[in-house]
């Protein structure tokens, strides 16, 4: 027989590895609000919304995550998977590519690639390095453990896969970019030796 109360533990505050806490709800939930509201440019480019594709289902959905690195000259960010590497947004990723990538107020179709563990620790301590009020208010609330510990952080990125994702049209952009200064070069060159220039 059941009792009176729903027999449900009340939620904690913090908390995320099992069961998510309603800080750490409150975390995520907070940005996917504003940017499907069209208000994602008051988070600036601390968080970004990640449209991808169900891999069985073949629909929509809306993920945010926290960027962890931003490379303003090559369009790339990085995000990690908060919940590990079960998530089903990562899944989808690895089925096929997303469909977009708002952060601030840009959008742009990604293509993406995953980070191996060198590149994910150096990104870490990166992050660990510009932002570490940041990354010690985070982990408490989710519960991440000390991330000043280089082992700690080492184990964390192991656990917890980053993706880099990137305007699919700029590594074209890219590539153009360097043939065209090949091709300058080249120019430069023969232009100098038909003025008799060493």
């Amino acid at each position: 027989m059941r009792s009176g109360s729903s027999g449900k533990q009340p939620r904690p505050w913090l908390g995320f590895r099992r069961v998510p806490g309603r800080l750490a709800l409150g975390v995520f939930r907070g940005p996917l609000w504003l940017y499907r509201h069209n208000k994602g440019w008051m988070l600036g480019r601390t968080f970004l919304m990640l449209v991808h594709v169900g891999r069985r289902s073949g629909q929509s959905y809306q993920t945010v995550a926290m960027v962890i690195a931003d490379d303003r000259d090559t369009g790339e960010v990085a995000v990690l998977s908060a919940w590990g590497p079960g998530a089903d947004w990562l899944a989808n990723l690895h089925a096929g590519p997303a469909r977009e990538v708002s952060i601030g107020r840009d959008r742009f179709e990604p293509e993406h690639r995953f980070l191996d563990n060198d590149e994910a620790v150096a990104v870490g301590v990166a992050f660990r390095r510009r932002h570490p009020l940041r990354l010690r208010l985070i982990s408490a609330i989710l519960g991440w453990g000390d991330m000043r510990n280089d082992d700690v952080l080492r184990q964390f990125v192991h656990d917890h896969p980053i993706v880099a994702l990137r305007p699919a049209h700029a590594t074209l952009q890219l590539t153009q970019r360097a043939q065209e200064a090949a091709d300058a070069r080249t120019f430069g060159t023969v232009r100098s030796r038909r003025l008799g220039r060493p």
